[in-house]
C-alpha cells in the first residue's frame, strides 16, 4: 500500500486548523453574547470564518477532494495510475496553497480581533 501523498496530508491539516480556529472564533463570539457585547460587526466577523471553513476552503478543495478519491482506488488496482494521480494532486496542491494560506491567516485575524473585543468588553 503508498503512501498518502503528502498534498493530502497538508489539505488535512489546512481544514483542521481552519476548523480549531472556526471554534474558537465561536467560542470567543459566545462570550461576547455572554458580555452583551456582541454586535452587527462581530458576528459579521463570525461569519466570515465560517465562510471560511464552510465554503470557500472546499469550493478550493473540490478537486483535490475528487483526485483523492481516485487516488484511493487506484492505488490497489492500479498502482501506475495511482502514481500519475498523485503527481497530479501534486501540480493541483501547488496551485491551490497559496490560496489557502491567506484564508487561514485571514482566519487568525479575525480570532484575534474577536479576543480583542472581548476583552473590552470584559474589562467594561
Amino acid at each position: 500500500m503508498a503512501d498518502r501523498p503528502e498534498p493530502l496530508e497538508e489539505l488535512d491539516d489546512y481544514f483542521a486548523s481552519a476548523t480549531v480556529a472556526h471554534e474558537y472564533a465561536a467560542g470567543i463570539h459566545l462570550r461576547l453574547v455572554e458580555l452583551d457585547a456582541d454586535d452587527e460587526h462581530s458576528q459579521e466577523l463570525l461569519s466570515e470564518s465560517a465562510a471560511v471553513v464552510l465554503k470557500e476552503m472546499p469550493r478550493l478543495a473540490r478537486e483535490l477532494r475528487s483526485l483523492e478519491r481516485e487516488w484511493g482506488e487506484q492505488e490497489l488496482l492500479d498502482p501506475a495510475q495511482a502514481e500519475r494521480t498523485a503527481q497530479a494532486l501534486r501540480a493541483r496542491w501547488a496551485e491551490v496553497a497559496p490560496e489557502l494560506a491567506p484564508l487561514r491567516a485571514r482566519q487568525d485575524e479575525i480570532v484575534a480581533e474577536l479576543a480583542q473585543l472581548a476583552g473590552r468588553a470584559s474589562r467594561g
